[in-house]
């Protein structure tokens, strides 16, 4: 979801699919498919983002911003 930084109750955009979502190995846990977001950082072009992975340790996944932007903006 895309907000306005001014006034966050504002919605920009949003994605019709989730940004993260758990892969097989990352299914098991104390609490089954669900990926916690541990925060995220722009850096050279891309959006970072640190999620935990079943309960036992940390990982990143990275996307295009400006791709990531176009989608949640719906193309425009």
């Amino acid at each position: 979801m895309l907000l306005d930084k001014d006034d966050p109750a504002e919605v920009l955009g949003r994605s019709s699919v989730p940004l993260l979502s758990p892969s097989d190995a990352e299914r098991e846990g104390y609490v089954p498919n669900v990926v916690y977001t541990c925060g995220a950082l722009v850096h050279a072009g891309l959006l970072l983002l640190l999620y935990g992975v079943a309960d036992s340790s940390v990982a990143f996944a990275t996307v295009n911003l400006n791709e990531l932007l176009s989608l949640l903006r719906g193309g425009k």
